[in-house]
């Protein structure tokens, strides 16, 4: 899953944070695995990320057999740390 990662970023060269989080990293009977993806604040388009990012991650997900449920924040938010698992998070991207 992290070579899938690693290629979404030189893909998508707003997305600068990948970190998983939820049942999938617990190894508790997941029914998806759970991501946040982080991107720039200065990033135009956000829509359009959204859009493309979500098409990545279901084509890896049927190549994986996973069901990526996405979480997308701007920088900024992260920094707010709004998630509940946010002190949890597993980064799966080199940054």
């Amino acid at each position: 899953m992290t070579r899938e990662i690693q290629f979404i970023r030189t893909k998508e060269p707003n997305l600068i944070k990948v970190y998983g989080f939820g049942s999938f990293f617990r190894f508790h009977n997941p029914s998806d695995c759970d991501l946040l993806l982080v991107i720039k604040n200065d990033c135009s388009n956000l829509a359009s990320i959204h859009s493309e990012l979500s098409k990545y991650f279901h084509k890896i997900g049927k190549k994986l057999g996973v069901k990526f449920d996405l979480t997308i924040l701007t920088e900024r938010e992260d920094s707010r740390k709004p998630l509940m698992e946010h002190n949890k998070l597993i980064p799966l991207s080199k940054n």
